[in-house]
């Protein structure tokens, strides 16, 4: 006897089963397969809608705007988007997640305020050398992050390459991952202050201030040091095709690189930044259409390890400056991030249903150490799933779960819809409303 069985068209890894059936007991998933259903407490018809595993969004700044409290807010964006897991960034306002102590303070609060599960980026403490990296690890962070650009001395700091090369090796000794923001600081410094001086600060400026180079000689850089240090090292948001190519050529060199592009860059392009001003304001920014044709020609092919959101729920105060560059970088992204790839993927490209599961979900899994437990519709994993309807409709951010009711995806139309979603078995999100209770999210270390 289960707890629930959910009826639908499950999205395998290879395939999807239609009219499958997907059983829970204790929270995890116990069975899944076609035909009859065994026996359940409460069966769930989903007929004609898919059911896809839960996403992972590997890449998520509750902290920027509240602090650690914004992990309530952003998991009721996951969950009315379908993401059952957020990777939470360490980059919290006033203090990044630098310690054992900072650490446990955030899992503390994120038990008591998250509706979906949490898994935590830490961070090096900037100029303590190697201090506490092994402690963050046997603590449960998924990953590390720096930065090759510093946003703020405390918060966000940047970190030259010598630190880098100092603090690769303990990173690797961890067997984590390095992720890192990849933007050369000379660079951007540099004609972002000309700009200034020329009292230039628009849109257009800011792109022009963070040019393509800035981002290639990042990630040269940076996986240069990976090369010889033997660090697992990861592109944290790749805007550009030739990113994915970097990290495809190291790989192919035998260094352990990887890219992961936002899906902002695949909707989105630099002339739209003109017309949304800062509420399109990213870093990297946005790109030319031709960037973004190439990108998506990166998708199809396959070579993107996995797309995340980089979601910041700025409230629009903090992104109504007309000096472009006081306003927030970043975007709310957690309520559109599977509806906005599903459209770019499966409506509008025809690939299937799984090639978006792989990117959202089974991929970061592996990546931040989670798979198994999360990541597929598999026996013995948590039972974290999504519903959703393939069918057009248009998003509305007035209607948002977020206490911030704006985006840059507001009426557009997408190709799908998440009308439920499952954290280990138990509804968060259905009808339109998130149901999750605060405290129905827990820390999720790798596994």
């Amino acid at each position: 006897m289960y707890d629930l069985v959910v009826r639908g068209d499950l999205v395998l890894p290879d395939r999807v089963l239609a009219g499958g059936f997907l059983a829970v007991r204790d929270g995890i998933i116990g069975a899944l397969g076609a035909g009859d259903a065994p026996e359940a407490a409460e069966t769930v018809d989903a007929s004609g809608r898919l059911i896809f595993p839960g996403v992972i969004d590997g890449q998520v700044h509750a902290g920027s705007c509240e602090g650690i409290a914004g992990l309530g807010d952003a998991s009721v964006a996951a969950a009315a988007g379908g993401v059952t897991t957020i990777v939470d960034m360490p980059f919290d306002d006033p203090l990044p997640v630098n310690s054992v102590e900072l650490l446990q303070a955030k899992v503390e609060t994120l038990e008591r305020i998250a509706r979906v599960d949490v898994a935590l980026y830490g961070a090096p403490k900037k100029g303590a050398g190697t201090e506490g990296i092994a402690a963050l690890a046997d603590a449960g962070v998924c990953a590390f992050k720096v930065s090759t650009y510093e946003y703020h001395p405390v918060r966000f700091p940047g970190y030259d390459m010598g630190e880098l090369y100092e603090l690769f090796p303990a990173i690797r000794d961890t067997g984590l991952s390095v992720a890192f923001h990849n933007e050369d600081a000379a660079i951007v410094r540099r004609l972002t202050q000309r700009f200034l001086d020329e009292r230039r600060n628009t849109p257009e400026s800011h792109g022009a201030g963070r040019p393509a180079v800035a981002e290639v000689v990042a990630n040269a850089a940076v996986f240069e040091i990976a090369r010889v240090t033997g660090v697992r090292c990861h592109i944290v948001h790749s805007s550009l095709a030739r990113g994915i190519e970097q990290a495809k050529r190291y790989r192919e060199e035998g260094v352990r690189a990887t890219a992961e592009t936002c899906v902002q860059y695949l909707v989105f392009e630099e002339g739209q930044v003109l017309t949304m001003g800062a509420r399109l304001k990213q870093n990297p920014p946005i790109r030319p259409a031709h960037e973004r044709e190439a990108l998506w020609e990166k998708v199809v092919a396959d070579e993107v390890d996995f797309v995340s959101s980089d979601h910041v729920a700025w409230p629009l105060s903090r992104k109504s400056s007309p000096e472009f560059s006081e306003n927030g970088s970043g975007v709310p992204g957690l309520e559109t991030l599977f509806a906005a790839l599903y459209t770019g993927m499966v409506t509008e490209r025809g690939l299937a249903p799984s090639r978006v599961a792989a990117l959202l979900s089974e991929r970061p899994a592996r990546h931040f150490g989670l798979y198994p437990r999360k990541g597929a519709l598999t026996p013995g994993a948590d039972a974290d799933f999504a519903i959703v309807a393939p069918a057009p409709w248009t998003f509305d951010g007035a209607g948002m779960a977020s206490q911030v009711k704006w985006s840059p995806y507001d009426g557009m139309t997408f190709g799908a819809r998440v009308t439920s979603t499952y954290v280990r078995g138990t509804p968060v999100y259905a009808a339109g409303a998130v149901i999750g209770a605060p405290g129905t999210g827990t820390f999720i270390r790798p596994v």
